[in-house]
Parts: C-alpha cells; structure tokens; sequence
C-alpha cells in the first residue's frame, strides 16, 4: 500500500528502516531516499540508499527493482552495490577495481552505431533517435548495470525527476565497467 508521501510505497519504509538498522551503529553519514540524512554527521564516508528503486515495479510484481547503496569520500564515488532483489543479481564496484555482476567482471556493448542499439529510456527524450530498439523497465540503477554489463548499449534519462540515490551506485559501476 501507498503510504501519506507521494510516491511511495509501505515497502520503501519497510526496507529503510532494515538498512537503516543495519548501519545504525556505523561510523558513516547515511543519506536515504526515504528517511533522509542520519547517522554521523559530516563523516568522511557518506552512504547514500535507494532501498527499492522502482518500488511501484516491486509492488505490482515486475521483477526488475533494486536496492542501490553507494559509498562517498572527499574524492567522490568509493564503492556500490545494486542488488537487483526480485532474481537475486548482484552489481558490485570500488573505485579504480572495476565493475562485476555475480563476481564476474563487467565490460560495455561495443555497438557504435545508435542504429545498431539497445537503448534503455527513463522518460522519453526530447528528440527520438533511429535506435534498433528501446527499453523502459522504471529501474536507473538496474538501467545503469545493464549497461555497465553490455546488455544495453544506452541509456537516456529523459526527465528531471531521478535523485542521486537513484543513480550514483549504477553510475560508479558504470564508470568502473
């Protein structure tokens, strides 16, 4: 069920209040789509959570939704994980290690040609462009990981509405791919 908060969904809760719990005596500044900013303020680590991204995928039973964590320092993106939660496939990434799925190493499509790709689209986007074929599966982090994995060959986000939570552990693992 919807709780009070536009968009989202009981389940956003439930699954924040976990993390939350598991962090709650770490040294790091915690910062949720859902609760907000806790933990230890103006840590040098700062983890930022989506704990259900696409919760309304979850909630209708679409098996493309995540939980996506990423690690901050002073340098910017550290480490990331998005667990895709409905088939159990797990990105992962440190900084300067690379990028993997399942533990195996991640690398890009190598398509060129916009004619020749996969694009997955978040919103559509100004103008269309001559891809082979689209994709729109409501998930930037998973969107993100298909692409560090070459399972797509793009990604446009269309629209002003995705937060840093929702991006920056598929982008670290993106970078890292």
């Amino acid at each position: 069920a919807r709780t009070g908060r536009p968009g989202q969904y009981g389940l956003d809760v439930v699954a924040d209040m976990a993390i939350r719990r598991m962090l709650r005596d770490s040294p790091y500044e915690i910062v949720s789509e859902e609760s907000g900013v806790s933990g230890v303020e103006n840590a040098p680590i700062t983890v930022v959570i989506d704990p259900v991204d696409a919760s309304t995928n979850c909630a209708r039973g679409i098996s493309y939704w995540s939980t996506a964590i990423c690690a901050l320092d002073r340098d910017g993106m550290l480490a990331a994980a998005v667990v895709n939660q409905a088939t159990g496939t797990r990105y992962t990434a440190i900084r300067g290690e690379g990028a993997f799925r399942d533990g195996v190493r991640l690398a890009p499509s190598d398509v060129t040609k916009v004619e020749d790709a996969v694009v997955a689209l978040s919103g559509f986007p100004a103008r269309l462009l001559p891809w082979q074929q689209y994709r729109a599966l409501g998930c930037c982090s998973l969107a993100l990981c298909d692409l560090a994995a070459g399972g797509i060959d793009g990604y446009i986000d269309g629209g002003a509405w995705h937060a840093p939570w929702d991006y920056l552990a598929g982008l670290l693992i993106c970078r890292e791919a």
